[in-house]
């Protein structure tokens, strides 16, 4: 039997088309780093009734989270209900209703509403996505693809730095309704996970959509890795488990093994750390950051670099995690983001105290890149790959909500106190705040987390299970 004949082609292109509706859901992110200064300006706003203050502005921002909280309930509930790939689909309708809300708005409600639909769509892509990924990729590039995540939004924030520096405030949303609808576009031609099928019942469609996803032709059975899928999904022992994981609701009891009450922990601290670490935060204020800090380029050109960084960090992401592992790329990720903001944090506090830094203007940008940079290896791509390889499949769907929820209260609480926190603490404060809590999380991931480079579901069960 030949040991390996498949293709991994359309996996591919279906976690291509999938993370177009995250590349959206990233432009989302970054719209507000170039769009505050603007609103908060009495020169430059587009509306009639002039600028926004502080408490607008921080709402704009923070609305989000909001949305993605009902998102993120809601698509655990599609993902188990209608199927991995109709909740993907079902992403693009609040995020070309979002851009729709900017292109006629003429005041703050209009954007209120437009972030709300916009975070809407994030917390359904965030659970709906990643666990289609993880379902039609083999396990030698489950993480590659997995990480695709995160870099697809990576590549949206950047794009919409770019946007919102050199077009008007009205032209930026066109650009963005390409991808929405590009993902409905693609979508048609894709067949529903294989895992997913199976579980409901349909083994002949998952077969079908096994051997769509490896490229094979149907007759074809001469794959030893495709053999070994297939009979997975055929197993009479995993039919029964499936029926009855399909039968039953989920108890309390389901939750009191070690893998699960491992599982859920490890999640927890990944999604607050994510949050927590402050760099999500950062980046929707990514400019007015910058001209905080006293850099010497203007705040735009600077969130454009840092974008770019970000892009280039995710990218060793997709290299290093199925080279040199899941828990070494978050540790060495949240430890460095701990030293970045640290650095930061000295520069603007020494600025403060009326010490000389202009020899080290450069350190703002420099410091800031770096913490983006490092976040961007583990901390912001990788939570969201290990939940979907971690937690237990009769209560994936809903651990996952449950950490995802987590994900977006945390978010919430970051975005919105941010500019207070600023204001109160100072930038050196809130930037060793950030540090402290990136300390933090370093430490119990190295205590808490396993590595899953290269195990299969079974084997990572084993593990948690220990």
């Amino acid at each position: 039997m030949t040991k390996k004949i498949t293709s991994a082609k359309t996996q591919y292109i279906g976690t291509f088309c999938a993370t177009l509706v995250v590349m959206g859901y990233g432009a989302t992110c970054g719209w507000p780093s170039p769009t505050f200064p603007l609103l908060e300006s009495e020169e430059r706003t587009p509306f009639a009734d002039g600028a926004l203050n502080i408490d607008q502005i921080s709402w704009i921002g923070s609305l989000i989270c909001p949305g993605g909280l009902l998102g993120t309930l809601l698509g655990g509930w599609m993902c188990d209900k209608f199927g991995r790939k109709f909740s993907t689909c079902v992403v693009a309708l609040p995020q070309i209703a979002s851009w729709v809300f900017i292109i006629f708005a003429d005041g703050v409600v209009h954007l209120y509403i437009s972030r709300f639909l916009g975070g809407l769509a994030g917390g359904i892509a965030f659970v709906a996505v990643p666990i289609f990924i993880a379902e039609i990729a083999e396990t030698e590039i489950r993480g590659f693809l997995g990480s695709m995540l995160v870099f697809a939004a990576n590549f949206g924030i950047f794009f919409a730095y770019i946007a919102g520096a050199f077009l008007d405030f009205y032209s930026v949303p066109l650009v963005f309704l390409v991808l929405p609808i590009a993902l409905l576009a693609g979508f048609i031609y894709l067949p529903e996970t294989p895992s997913y099928l199976a579980t409901h019942g349909r083994y002949m469609d998952a077969e079908e959509s096994l051997r769509f996803y490896r490229c094979l032709p149907r007759g074809n059975n001469e794959c030893e890795s495709f053999t070994k899928e297939l009979a997975a999904l055929k197993n009479c022992d995993v039919q029964s488990a499936n029926n009855k994981i399909l039968k039953e609701k989920i108890q309390i009891t389901d939750f009191a093994s070690r893998h699960a009450k491992r599982a859920v922990l490890i999640g927890v601290v990944l999604v607050v750390l994510n949050q927590f670490c402050g760099c999500f935060a950062m980046l929707n204020y990514t400019a007015s950051i910058f001209e905080k800090a006293g850099s010497t380029l203007s705040p735009n050109i600077s969130a454009i670099i840092v974008g770019f960084i970000q892009i280039v960090g995710s990218f060793f992401s997709t290299i290093l995690v199925d080279r040199a592992g899941r828990k070494f790329c978050i540790a060495i990720s949240a430890g460095g983001t701990c030293i970045g903001l640290a650095i930061l944090g000295t520069y603007t506090y020494l600025d403060m105290i009326g010490i000389d830094t202009s020899k080290f203007l450069w350190i703002p940008l420099v410091s800031f890149s770096f913490v983006i940079f490092i976040a961007s290896w583990g901390v912001l791509t990788l939570p969201f790959l290990v939940l979907s390889e971690i937690m237990p499949e009769k209560i994936k769907a809903f651990t996952t909500t449950l950490c995802m929820s987590i994900l977006w209260i945390c978010a919430f609480i970051a975005i919105k106190s941010l500019p207070t926190l600023i204001q109160y603490l100072e930038m050196y404060g809130t930037m060793f705040l950030f540090s402290t809590f990136s300390l933090i999380g370093t430490i119990l991931v190295l205590l808490l987390q396993p590595e899953t480079k290269g195990k299969t579901f079974s084997e990572i069960s084993k593990i948690l299970g220990k």
